[in-house]
């Protein structure tokens, strides 16, 4: 308790980290806690080969996420065109075909070789979700009597009733696993209101997954930790907050802080088990509480080659096998080796995280298998990253909203409370679940403490 900081932030994710360092700029004195043994949270990379990194968190950046675009050329972070030449492969109902197209919600290119009634049925459905969604406020959504329609519903309810075949079902069930809106969930968890927005607030028309980064995303934390002045606590967790007119008390297992100021940069469920002193606004520790992480597992499979080029595929698959409905070449052109990203999402991985890690790995290189031929049962690398089992992620890809939430506590979402200032991606009004809202929610917490500081 010697020393009294300008601003203590909370988690040393992406978020955390750029609190931190535009602090430290600006001449603030800042102390981070991390609960894990590693700063970065969910940009988190390994190295498995020369010049091949794989990112077990988030990895992708598109042409509009400029916050993120201008983190990496300020630290000249080379970028390339996710590898999609070829033919993308589909697998449903067990039949397998290539098209050279691709969809995630909006289809690109040719359409897969499903019965014309089917995909007209997905495609007028998916207008309809479009434009509804093009139709809400760029903010927050707010609590008026159509958006509180919208959010009484789930989204299972929606697609039941403007789809009537079961590839259009699928189509949509896909998007709020795959892409996620903020999750990823299963359609009958989630509020229709909040994929909708999700759609909104970071859509899949500005390809957000357009550019993969030379030496994965995983390497940035580390630069924005040379920064900071070794003023990183790991392994410490924050349990308590306390705060009165003269500034901030912050304890740890490891001892007791002072500040003037505070961000808790950490996902809103994981921010709501501290205990606060005094106690949060009822509607906030009520958000806290309803505003799960998605339930997702990702993998990362490597080859000795990306042996499905030779076989004029571009490396990405969707369809509704038994394990994994989606997967992407993440292929560092660089290394000369093959790289898959693939995810185990929503109620399968609720099934699959009950078999063995042997049995794991085997179900998930069988249904690769169907889609890209023998070869991929014969990995050199099989990394699994199973966020749900992390105590301090909770999850991945992002959290999302229940139905009800956003119009009866999403007002609470980003409101800073006293001398506590709130960042992290859940909380961004735009690119929310992506490494650019990290970066847009860390620079408006720290312009408001530099600010209240004044």
């Amino acid at each position: 308790m010697a020393h009294r900081y300008d601003c203590i932030i909370v988690g040393a994710g992406l978020s955390g980290l750029i609190a931190a360092r535009n602090l430290q700029r600006a001449g603030k004195n800042v102390l981070v806690f991390e609960a894990q043994d590693y700063v970065g949270g969910r940009m988190l990379g390994k190295h498995i080969a020369p010049n091949q990194y794989i990112d077990l968190g988030g990895q992708w950046v598109g042409p509009t996420q400029d916050r993120f675009l201008a983190l990496l050329d300020e630290y000249n972070i080379p970028r390339f065109p996710s590898p999609l030449q070829g033919k993308v492969v589909l697998i449903y109902n067990d039949k397998r075909q290539e098209f050279n197209g691709f969809f995630q919600g909006f289809a690109e290119g040719d359409r897969p070789n499903v019965p014309e009634e089917e995909w007209q049925d997905a495609m007028k459905a998916w207008k309809t979700f479009d434009e509804l969604s093009q139709s809400l406020s760029p903010q927050y959504p707010e609590a008026n009597e159509e958006n509180k329609k919208l959010d009484s519903q789930t989204f299972a309810q929606w697609i039941q009733e403007n789809t009537q075949t079961d590839f259009g079902r699928w189509y949509f069930a896909y998007m709020c696993r795959a892409v996620g809106f903020l999750g990823p969930a299963e359609p009958d968890e989630v509020s229709l209101l909040h994929v909708l927005w999700g759609n909104k607030s970071a859509s899949q028309a500005e390809h957000p997954e357009a550019e993969l980064i030379h030496d994965g995303a995983g390497q940035i934390p580390s630069k924005i930790v040379t920064e900071l002045n070794n003023e990183i606590h790991l392994n410490e967790a924050v349990v308590k907050i306390t705060q009165d007119d003269h500034g901030v008390e912050v304890t740890t297992l490891k001892g007791i802080y002072q500040a003037n100021f505070v961000i808790v940069a950490m996902p809103p469920y994981l921010a709501g088990k501290i205990t606060y002193h005094p106690p949060l606004p009822p509607i906030k520790q009520q958000l806290a509480q309803r505003f799960p992480m998605g339930t997702l597992a990702k993998l990362l499979i490597s080859y000795e080659t990306p042996f499905w080029r030779s076989q004029g595929l571009a490396g990405v698959g969707m369809g509704n096998t038994e394990w994994i409905e989606l997967f992407a070449d993440s292929s560092d052109p660089r290394s000369g080796k093959g790289v898959l990203a693939t995810f185990v999402m929503g109620d399968r991985y609720h099934r699959w995280i009950k078999l063995t890690k042997s049995e794991q790995k085997s179900v998930v290189l069988s249904d690769l298998a169907k889609y890209l031929g023998q070869q991929a049962l014969s990995p050199t690398t099989f990394d699994i990253q199973d966020w749900p089992s992390n105590q301090w992620v909770g999850g991945g890809y992002a959290a999302f909203m229940p139905p009800g939430v956003w119009t009866r506590f999403g007002q609470s979402i980003n409101k800073p409370f006293n001398r506590i200032y709130w960042a992290g991606t859940e909380i961004a009004e735009r690119w929310a679940g992506f490494f650019d809202g990290a970066i847009r929610t860390a620079e408006a917490a720290a312009e408001a403490v530099l600010k209240s500081a004044e």
